[in-house]
Formats: structure tokens, sequence, C-alpha cells
């Protein structure tokens, strides 16, 4: 009887089947603009997914756009102020 090896079978099935998602809220802390990159991606193109979202933030940091998780304390005290509404 064949022994089939476990390990690439569960990489395998691993690689098929694992999916990714990402969210990534962004704001402008001088005109209190914001907005939301997000992708999500299952089997072979769940890296692509986190990619997708990376050149995303990139894309509009040039513009002043920060990760809400990256304004200071003043900005985002600013944005909140302004009736911004930071999740």
């Amino acid at each position: 009887m064949k022994r089939i090896k476990i390990t690439p079978l569960f990489f395998s099935l691993i690689l098929l089947t694992a999916c990714s998602s990402g969210r990534v809220m962004l704001a402008n802390p001088r005109t209190g603009a914001t907005l939301e990159c997000g992708a999500s991606g299952w089997g072979l193109f769940a890296p692509a997914a986190s990619g997708m979202v990376d050149d995303c933030v990139r894309r509009y940091e040039p513009d002043g756009y920060v990760p809400v998780d990256r304004l200071t304390p003043q900005e985002r005290a600013d944005l909140e102020r302004r009736g911004v509404v930071l999740r």
C-alpha cells in the first residue's frame, strides 16, 4: 500500500483555501476628507489583497491622507471637533 505524504497535501489545501481581507481608513487632517482602502481575496489571490490595500494607501499619502491609527492626538481631536467620524 502506498503512503501519501500529508505535509504537501496539507499545504496545498491551505494555499487554496486561505483568505485575506484588509481595510485601512485614511483621513486628510487638513481637509477633513476620509476614505477607506480595502480588498479581499482567497486562495492564491489572498496575498494580492494585502498588496492592493498597501498600494491604495501609498497612492493617497502624497495627497495628505494618513491612516487613522497614525494621526496625532491633536489631529484626531481637530477632526472630531469638525464632525469627522473616525472608525
